[in-house]
């Protein structure tokens, strides 16, 4: 059964050479993120990544997405994954977003906030890269 309708997330070490989240999604998350994200970059806005509308419940991760004037980057506090960066940047990321679906039917983007700190966690976008079968053999133990 083909998926239909995702947004998968998760954290994994060393992944492509570094600790990284992974957003994994098709078309319709893909769409739902470029929505996000512009909304993101108009105003000063929070918004939770795990109450978006096509997040897989199995496949989830609570990150606060935060436009601010900084680009801090994806990074934990206290436990807590926050993704603050500015409007410009989120604008830059929007960008990337929309290049994904009119360059062809797969592919990724690394969403680097370019952290003056160098503190953040790689982001890695993936069009129709990984499939659910990925995602059970990488499913984490609870």
């Amino acid at each position: 059964m083909k998926d239909k309708k995702y947004i998968r997330v998760g954290f994994f070490d060393d992944f492509k050479g570094e600790d990284s989240i992974l957003i994994s999604v098709d078309i319709h998350g893909l769409l739902e993120l470029e929505f996000v994200f512009d909304k993101l970059s108009k105003e000063k806005t929070e918004i939770d990544l795990i109450k978006m509308k096509y997040v897989d419940p199995e496949f989830r991760m609570k990150i606060k997405m935060v436009s601010t004037n900084t680009d801090e980057g994806l990074i934990r506090k206290n436990g807590n994954f926050i993704w603050e960066l500015s409007t410009e940047k989120w604008d830059e990321i929007r960008q990337k977003v929309t290049g994904l679906y009119r360059i062809g039917t797969k592919g990724h983007h690394y969403l680097d906030s370019d952290s003056k700190h160098n503190n953040d966690l790689q982001v890695v976008l993936s069009l129709n890269e990984y499939d659910k079968d990925f995602w059970m053999r990488n499913k984490k133990k609870k």
